[in-house]
């Protein structure tokens, strides 16, 4: 299973290198990350790092407030309209999600599209029966968990 750490940050400065001292400090690699703003200073940092479960406990141990939350990480081409066409084949496929981010993992071949839907276990049977690549925990981590 896939999950991203969120951690809950005021915006002020320092609070995000925060988080990364402790995931350098406990050799957790950050694969992919989307910070995003809420309200009244508030950010939610979303991060599919190497050892999820292993970056929610040790963050949790440094007072920030980090919770795992599944999600689907999909294969896309690194090419213009790669997600345009990836996202037609999940529209396809009927399935709505709430928050999204990517990342390049080879240039101008590979990408990976994550999103976080509410019901991911029916989200993988969707995609999957669209044709959607799902990765798997090796691909997504990078081979460290």
């Amino acid at each position: 299973m896939a999950y991203q750490v969120s951690v809950f940050l005021e915006n002020k400065i320092g609070h995000l290198e925060r988080v990364t001292a402790v995931l350098k400090e406990h050799q957790i690699n950050i694969r992919t990350m989307n910070l995003t703003h809420t309200a009244n200073g508030w950010g939610i940092l979303n991060l599919v790092v190497s050892d999820p479960e292993k970056a929610v406990g040790k963050l949790g141990e440094k007072g920030l407030s980090a919770a795992l939350r599944e999600i689907v990480v999909m294969k896309m081409s690194d090419q213009p309209g790669g997600l345009d066409q990836l996202l037609q084949q999940v529209a396809s496929a009927n399935v709505n999600f709430t928050n999204a981010y990517g990342r390049v993992e080879q240039e101008g071949e590979l990408a990976f599209f994550v999103i976080d839907t509410d019901d991911v276990d029916n989200a993988k049977e969707k995609l999957t029966a669209c044709g959607i690549s799902i990765l798997n925990d090796s691909d997504i981590y990078g081979g460290v968990k």
